[in-house]
């Protein structure tokens, strides 16, 4: 998660919002995270972005056990400066569709990981990237793309 914030916040599209029909540009975005339950359910969560990433760790980890000894929903803290973030570590998907109501504006980019695999030493995972075209586009997703990439490469 801190790396593909990280790389979001390297993108310029990926912190453009759309607001009372305005576009805003936010100098940081921040994860709205699904944070899965031992039985089965989930909540949302909100966690602050730091380049720092012990200390983004720390206030994750705070976050993630609020959530986990919570139940319902619990929609995240914060407006629009976040990307929504979700993890499916159980399933290898090569597509993934967002259900969504097109009478709420939202125009935060949603990423969601997949179950990562090893084939020869190699390790992958598929990742999903949602953008509002209105903000972004292939370019911009393939931007956050080498970013990330290069990121997870380098730890």
């Amino acid at each position: 998660m801190h790396q593909a914030l990280a790389s979001a916040n390297a993108v310029e599209n990926f912190r453009l919002r759309i607001e009372d029909n305005q576009i805003y540009i936010y100098d940081q975005v921040n994860a709205s995270a699904v944070i899965n339950r031992p039985d089965g359910t989930f909540g949302f969560s909100y966690i602050d972005y730091a380049t720092d990433f012990e200390e983004f760790q720390s206030v994750a980890k705070k976050e993630i056990q609020r959530v986990q000894n919570s139940t319902g929903l619990i929609p995240a803290g914060s407006g629009d400066n976040v990307i929504h973030i979700s993890a499916m570590p159980w399933l290898k998907f090569t597509s993934l569709s967002h259900a969504r109501s097109f009478s709420f504006k939202d125009s935060c980019p949603k990423i969601s990981f997949g179950k990562m695999t090893e084939t020869d030493g190699k390790k992958s995972m598929p990742i999903s990237i949602h953008v509002n075209h209105a903000l972004a586009d292939g370019y911009h997703v393939s931007l956050f793309v080498d970013e990330f990439q290069e990121r997870m490469n380098s730890h």
